[in-house]
């Protein structure tokens, strides 16, 4: 009954009714496609904070090699510089029955492991790249890699713990690597394998396309005597991780199978604006600068019924959709996880809770609050992985206003002086008395302050008058309700060629002449 009232409004959206129950369900698209390409930095205004337990320290990387010739007189060598070879590759294989958007097949790149040490060790990482959420976005995608194999190379090299570089990637440079492009626009979790209408004719099977393309490493690879599997991605894909891990860990039963999600935390939870409803996502923009709330709670509820989204098993709360958020999620999660996540998450801030961009010196009291907000409810959210008595979980959470930079495998980002590669390691392989497990910044006044990171909000360029803007100022008010007036007259804004979320960016935006006042007046 759910799916079908959601498809309902759905099929009222693309008709353009502008009837209230379109206004609201157009809303819930307004979540937006998880860019991959988000301003980086936000203003770094107080001192750097302190970690939460344990001490430890940073392992050391390990050098190159040399080389040395005799050039034919007697005890004497002359030392010539050899040439590093080039790393392995990892090679392409597409699996039948599997679906990108377009339908084209899906599949992973595999690298063999590179010593005795690793033949029994895997990674297995997820690619990022946003989501879709419309026939827009969809079909848009539906022609790029990230939406289609057709265009995929042969092979590809590979970074983060797929790096093959003893001293960027210590601990998993020799292990096997299995890479999984993403080319289904649903955060790795749909499993929608044949096409309607309701899904914009395309295929969601994110979760699906996993299932089959771990039984074709297992036959072809022999993944199944792995004993040890740390199962990593970053964006869509540490979200992915989230979704799927205990799926892996039961695929395996003979390893010791791992998680390390990157910046996949979609969403926090505990909101200050949202007391009765703790496990929705903060407020977008829009509404949380009106006090108004709703909405983010229907994205979600959206998109599980778009992407029919593989819910874990474990996970029966009484409204299931909530099970859409890692936030309801992580308590069943059984496998053991480390969380790599920046606290002001400049891609949920900005590309999908609509906050609109501004340099450091420059940033109004109300987006600063906004800041402020979002950082509170990702802390008390991610509070649930030091609070976890089940299992030793790892976490690393620093104060900085970027996505996934830097805390990632090969990760420059610090947190009194621990950093991911050598913290992620120790967890793994549970060398007790080095690196703690759980490090978070602390900054009093909840605004970010880790001095490893970029500190400033980009201030957005912006350029002339679009056609959309002209007929949005002319509409309505820019300054009180243009959100809801713009819902409103979606029919004569899509005429002017509006987008819905060029609308709730301007909406977001007071006009270039009535701009909001500054914090600080000078650079």
């Amino acid at each position: 009954q759910f799916e079908a009232r959601v498809a309902s409004c759905i099929s009222l959206m693309w008709t353009r009714v502008a009837t209230r129950m379109a206004v609201v369900f157009t809303a819930v698209c307004l979540l937006g496609a998880v860019s991959a390409r988000v301003p980086p930095g936000a203003p770094a205004l107080v001192p750097h904070g302190v970690e939460v337990d344990g001490v430890g320290r940073v392992l050391p990387g390990v050098g190159g090699r040399g080389g040395g010739a005799r050039d034919g007189t007697a005890g004497t060598v002359v030392t010539t510089p050899v040439a590093e070879p080039e790393p392995p590759l990892m090679n392409l294989s597409l699996v039948d029955g599997t679906h990108c958007l377009d339908g084209s097949r899906a599949g992973y790149y595999f690298r063999k492991a590179q010593s005795a040490r690793g033949q029994r060790r895997w990674v297995v990482y997820m690619e990022g790249g946003g989501l879709c959420y419309d026939p827009s976005s969809c079909k848009s995608r539906s022609h790029t890699n990230l939406g289609s194999s057709e265009n995929w190379g042969a092979n590809r090299t590979g970074g983060a713990s797929l790096a093959v570089d003893s001293a960027r990637n210590p601990d998993f440079w020799d292990a096997n690597h299995l890479f999984v492009p993403y080319c289904t626009g649903d955060l790795h979790t749909g499993t929608v394998a044949t096409t309607s209408p309701l899904t914009f004719g395309l295929y969601f099977a994110g979760h699906t396309n996993f299932e089959a393309i771990i039984k074709d490493v297992i036959a072809t690879h022999a993944l199944d005597t792995a004993t040890e599997v740390l199962h990593s991605g970053d964006s869509a894909g540490g979200m992915g991780v989230f979704y799927n891990v205990d799926w892996l860990a039961d695929t395996l039963p003979k390893a010791t199978v791992k998680g390390a999600p990157v910046g996949g935390w979609y969403f926090p939870g505990f909101a200050d604006d949202q007391p009765e409803a703790p496990w929705a996502p903060p407020s977008l923009y829009p509404e949380w600068s009106t006090n108004t709330t709703g909405a983010s709670r229907a994205v979600v509820a959206y998109l599980v019924a778009l992407f029919r989204v593989y819910i874990h098993p474990h996970c029966t709360e009484e409204i299931q959709f909530h099970c859409g958020s890692v936030n309801v999620m992580y308590k069943h999660i059984t496998s053991p996880l480390f969380v790599l996540q920046n606290m002001y998450d400049t891609n949920q801030i900005g590309a999908e809770l609509f906050m609109p961009g501004c340099s450091g010196d420059e940033c109004s009291e109300l987006q600063l609050g906004f800041v402020r907000y979002f950082g509170r409810a990702l802390r008390k959210s991610t509070h649930q992985v030091i609070e976890n008595t089940r299992k030793k979980d790892g976490l690393f959470l620093p104060s900085c206003y970027a996505h996934t930079e830097g805390i990632n495998v090969e990760g420059k980002t610090t947190i009194n002086g621990f950093n991911p590669t050598a913290m992620v390691g120790d967890w793994f392989f549970e060398r007790n008395g080095r690196d703690p497990i759980r490090v978070v910044d602390d900054c009093p006044e909840d605004l970010p302050c880790n001095p490893s990171c970029k500190s400033l909000v980009p201030e957005p360029n912006p350029g002339p008058e679009t056609q959309c803007e002209t007929e949005l100022n002319t509409v309505c008010s820019r300054k009180s309700g243009c959100f809801a007036c713009a819902m409103l007259n979606l029919p004569q804004l899509l005429a002017a060629l509006c987008t819905v979320p060029e609308l709730t960016s301007l909406c977001a935006s007071p006009p270039v002449a009535n701009a909001a006042r500054s914090l600080h007046t000078s650079k």
